[in-house]
């Protein structure tokens, strides 16, 4: 087993520690216990699991959803001696109820700040904040004005947030995540770093020029906001500060 197997594997691990008996999850346990870079994502990955499910636990359902759910369950139980038809009303009525509850567990899991994309994104910023100084060329000038620079190292498609083109960027890089290109701008004020990429490799799929924000690191207290402009992503991160502070930052950007 490789490290990208075992991602793979432990990215869908159910918290619960149902899976812990399935021989390739104790496989991909085991390997992580031995690679900490891949047991800080896991490590990561579990505490934003545990605390998404405590956040959708404690969601009041909307009135009138416990009695449509045994509804449900009764009809469901007369099914097990009623063979299924598209034409029978009754069966009908149980998949369209089925229906409305997945989009509305979907509604609340978007509701509290999710997005298609968001942990790759979050493991995605973990690897390049730990990236040291020697690592950036130095440059002068504004993030409006980074495009020809990223072109000349052969990375077509930077692209700046609206109200950050004058954000004063004081170095420059290309590294790649999961064989994804990643352009990244070090800001002066505030201490800053942005990140573009491709958005569909990832998984990315966001309302276009829409910031949404999520916290991240193994203790949540980091933040990045992100927004989609056409094909690409838009990351921002504060070096320091939280969601509260990224937030607050947001709001004094013109056109916000």
């Amino acid at each position: 087993m490789n490290i990208r197997q075992a991602r793979q594997i432990l990215r869908s691990y159910r918290p619960s520690g149902e899976d812990d008996n399935e021989r390739d999850v104790r496989e991909a346990l085991r390997f992580a216990a031995k690679n900490p870079a891949l047991d800080a994502e896991f490590q990561s990955q579990l505490a934003f699991d545990r605390a998404l499910a405590a956040q959708l636990e404690a969601l009041p359902l909307p009135a009138g959803v416990d009695t449509a759910l045994e509804d449900v369950a009764l009809r469901l139980e007369a099914r097990r001696v009623r063979r299924f038809s598209f034409r029978d009303p009754a069966m009908l009525a149980v998949g369209l109820a089925f229906l409305f509850l997945v989009a509305l567990i979907a509604w609340m899991f978007v509701g509290q700040g999710s997005f298609a994309g968001m942990q790759e994104v979050s493991e995605m910023v973990v690897a390049g904040d730990g990236a040291g100084p020697d690592q950036f060329s130095e440059i002068e000038t504004n993030a409006g004005a980074l495009t020809d620079w990223f072109v000349m190292k052969d990375f077509d498609g930077f692209t700046v947030a609206k109200g950050l083109e004058a954000a004063p960027v004081v170095g420059v890089r290309l590294f790649k995540y999961e064989e994804v290109p990643v352009a990244v701008a070090a800001v002066a004020k505030p201490k800053a770093l942005i990140y573009v990429l491709a958005a569909q490799p990832l998984g990315i799929s966001l309302p276009e020029g829409q910031w949404r924000t999520a916290t991240y690191g193994p203790k949540r207290n980091r933040a990045f906001a992100i927004q989609q402009i056409g094909p690409m992503a838009f990351i921002l991160t504060l070096r320091e500060g939280g969601e509260a502070e990224l937030k607050q930052y947001l709001g004094t950007l013109p056109g916000h």
